[in-house]
């Protein structure tokens, strides 16, 4: 068998699925019409004004709720039609999108020449086929299924009009205890209303535009959270009370079918009470609100359990439901169950209608209530299904007309693809919970992989601002999500098999080999922000600005001094440059580099803090650990920095010199936004900075290894001083002359005496601090930190 006859073999099962003849509708099943004339005919008996009295009262409130009944059952028999007739235009366009599969490999097979190499030419065009043909059956089977589960759903509603009429009695079960609002304002009581029951009524007003300000009222305090509540939205665990729950499901499920555009023109027209429908969508759909009541199966609106995706409408649900990209196809000719002229693709791949309205939509709302929504968590993961399908290449009918499968993807996709996914990736990017569980999950490194390799239209300015948050949440992470969320993109951009700095999608088109940075600065900016508070913990030493949850990429003490992980990473980010023509001071966005760099320095000088006035305060037990740490930090910056240029330049002298010219203007450009007088970036302390000549070291020289120049060690004796200085420790005496206003400052390094007396002045000073000459070891364990990493690098 060949292996066009393997797929034509496989498609005919997958077409046999979905069965012959002419898929039935739904309206022999819709008997509406009928029930509706009994309504009429039941509302016509009523009392009327000849019989008054009590008994004329009782009849008449058992007459109502028999009118009732029908009306309801009326809608329950239209609404079964509508999904049948749903489930026959599944059917009906499965096999049409499979016929034009079909046609597409067989059209494509008839481009290959004959010959003994067919058959292995064949097969991408085969394996491309199968996979739509996977696509159609499991999109197909996903909306059946979802079909199966609306019809249930219905049996239930059927089963509680059998069960729970109690014509002329008391309030039926689930009423009586929530005060609705009647469309004229008229005020109701609980008898009349169930919460769902009147929360649909309210959405109905405001779809109308006849909201009343009772109704605008009810609605407000229903999408308010007190602060409490919002904590507790936001570590998971929030219950609502059961009424609240139940009205905003009811008040989320009467939108129905309507798509995400007519939806959003009604939200436009509701002036500020446009975003409460986003708002009731968010709460509504979250799985993670609960109520206390038990589960249910299908789920009740009437008695929920939680929120969850079954509240939101039908319209929402099936564009989450349904595929992220469509391909436009002409209609054909179908008769007697078969194609007479089978559909062909009219266009290009594109996203499905009604996605980027929705985001519109989310986008509307209070985004402090986007905390694990079931609606998030679809847009989400139809956000990974696009760019999953707009990153392959080459893709099949993709480009349209004009183009081939073999032709410039990313021009394709900025196109037609990516100002609808960027605009759901902003939709979601306040949802840390979704975002958390997307990057940490079973799936996460693909996604990341995704992201990163897409050559982002607007430069991967949305995709970096899924992380936003983290670096925001760092220091308050009371559910680990922050640290969690860093340390899994940690370990992807520190993994040299994922390409970072010679990206996979840049080969074979213009941007051969190039890096991170360079076809996405500003993910790659984002990506450096998000990590920015976690540096110092990659080495194994959490100097603050954090929780303390996240794990070292290179755990201190190891057998292994050079930090490779933390080294791999800070080369990715060191791949996004300034111009080589920015001054400093020229208010310019900052680069990742500059981040990386400015970041850096901040955990570098906060652990020298830390280890002198360890020492200064007379503990004979000393923060060696605190230099040890930023010494391996310190060489993963330098290494990291030469890494990126070699990736670029292929030449080791020429990186080495290149990284060094690098570094320095990230130095320049740090230490103006600080002012001449402070500290690169704002650093940690009151201290002055390190120095330039320490963190860059001399210029390189060429065949002198290693891979990084090692600076002098008297900046960091200077830095030491000013620290132990400002906090008044050991003799202050010997260095009082060269004090001015607090600040340590060196004489001219002309050659005369000046100079070197102000060495020996800081080294006699740092020799008075403490007992036994701590500065001495403290010194000793930094550089034996960095000359190990430095030195053992490859």
């Amino acid at each position: 068998m060949s292996v066009l006859d393997a797929f034509l073999s496989t498609w005919s099962k997958a077409r046999e699925t979905f069965g012959t003849g002419t898929p039935q509708s739904g309206e022999r099943l819709d008997q509406s019409a009928s029930l509706r004339q009994m309504q009429s005919t039941v509302e016509t008996a009523a009392p009327g004004s000849k019989w008054t009295g009590a008994a004329a009262n009782a009849y008449g409130a058992v007459n109502t709720d028999h009118a009732k009944v029908f009306a309801q059952l009326a809608v329950l028999d239209q609404r079964l039609g509508a999904h049948v007739t749903e489930s026959a235009q599944v059917v009906a366009n499965g096999r049409q999108t499979l016929d034009g599969i079909k046609k597409w490999v067989l059209d494509a097979a008839a481009q290959v020449p004959p010959g003994k190499n067919r058959d292995r030419d064949l097969v991408p065009i085969v394996r491309e086929g199968l996979s739509r043909v996977s696509g159609v059956i499991m999109a197909s089977n996903g909306e059946l299924n979802t079909i199966a589960g609306k019809i249930r759903g219905l049996g239930s509603e059927w089963e509680k009009l059998s069960t729970d009429q109690k014509f002329g009695g008391g309030p039926k079960e689930g009423k009586g205890d929530f005060q609705g609002i009647k469309g004229n304002g008229e005020a109701t009581t609980g008898e009349d209303k169930s919460p769902s029951e009147t929360g649909a009524e309210d959405s109905e007003a405001l779809q109308n535009g006849q909201l009343t300000p009772e109704q605008r009222e009810r609605l407000t305090q229903n999408t308010t959270l007190t602060p409490e509540q919002q904590a507790a939205l936001h570590n998971g665990n929030l219950t609502l009370p059961p009424d609240q729950m139940s009205y905003l499901q009811g008040f989320s499920r009467a939108f129905g079918d309507k798509t995400p555009a007519e939806i959003k023109a009604i939200m436009d027209k509701s002036g500020s009470d446009g975003g409460r429908v986003a708002d009731v969508f968010q709460l509504a759909s979250n799985p993670h609100i609960t109520t206390g009541l038990p589960q249910t199966e299908p789920p009740s609106i009437d008695r929920p359990a939680s929120g969850g995706k079954y509240a939101l409408p039908d319209g929402v649900q099936k564009v989450l439901d349904g595929p992220a990209m469509t391909q436009p196809m002409s209609s054909g000719v179908f008769e007697d169950g078969r194609w007479i002229v089978p559909p062909e693709p009219t266009g290009p791949l594109q996203p499905t209608q009604g996605l980027n309205d929705l985001a519109n939509v989310m986008q509307q709302g209070n985004s402090n209530l986007q905390q694990g929504s079931a609606l998030d968590a679809g847009m989400m993961a139809k956000s990974q299904e696009m760019l999953d399908i707009s990153n392959r290449q080459p893709i099949p009918q993709a480009p349209g007309t004009g183009f081939g499968p073999g032709d410039d993807a990313p021009r394709w996709y900025h196109e037609n693809v990516d100002p609808t996914l960027q605009n759901m990736l902003n939709s979601v990017n306040k949802d840390d919970m979704v975002i958390h569980d997307t990057v940490t999950g079973a799936g996460g490194d693909k996604f990341l992989h995704d992201l990163t390799n897409h050559q982002w239209q607007d430069d991967g300015l949305a995709a970096g601002g899924l992380f936003d948050w983290v670096e925001q949440s760092a220091d308050q992470d009371s559910t680990g999500r922050a640290a969690e969320t860093a340390h899994a993109l940690a370990e992807f951009t520190s993994n040299p098999d994922n390409h970072l700095l010679n990206l996979d999608s840049t080969r074979g088109y213009g941007a051969e080999g190039q890096s991170l940075g360079q076809v996405n600065p500003e993910l790659t900016r984002d990506m450096a922000r998000a990590l920015s508070p976690y540096f110092d913990d990659m080495v194994g030493n959490n100097t603050g600005g954090n929780n303390g949850l996240f794990a070292p990429l290179d755990p201190a003490d190891q057998s292994q001094t050079e930090p490779v992980k933390t080294r791999h990473l800070m080369s990715v980010l060191m791949s996004d440059h300034p111009p080589l023509d920015q001054q400093p001071g020229s208010g310019a966005p900052k680069t990742a580099s500059e981040i990386l760099f400015e970041n850096t320095q901040q955990h570098v000088n906060k652990a020298f803090e830390n280890a002198a006035l360890s020492a200064a305060s007379g503990n004979p037990v000393k923060d060696d650990f605190a230099m040890q740490s930023a010494g391996r930090l310190q060489a993963a910056l330098n290494l990291g920095s030469y890494d990126e240029a070699a990736s670029r330049l292929h030449n080791e002298f020429q990186a080495r010199h290149e990284s060094w010219q690098l570094q320095g203007k990230l130095f320049d450009l740090a230490t103006t936004v600080a002012g001449h007088g402070g500290t690169p970036g704002g650093l940690a302390s009151e201290a002055g900075s390190i120095g330039k000549d320490f963190i860059i070291g001399p210029e390189p020289l060429e065949g002198k290894p290693p891979n990084v120049t090692i600076p002098g060690t008297f900046p960091t004796q200077q830095y030491l001083a000013q620290v132990l200085a400002n906090a008044n420790a050991g003799n202050m005496s010997l260095i009082d002359e060269y004090l001015q206003s607090g600040e340590l400052t060196a004489p001219d390094q002309s050659g005369s005496k000046e100079y070197r007396d102000f060495h020996n002045s800081v080294n006699a000073y740092l020799d008075s601090v403490g007992v036994d000459r701590p500065i001495d070891d403290l010194m000793t364990a930094y550089w034996r930190s960095y000359v190990a990493a430095a030195y053992g690098a490859t």
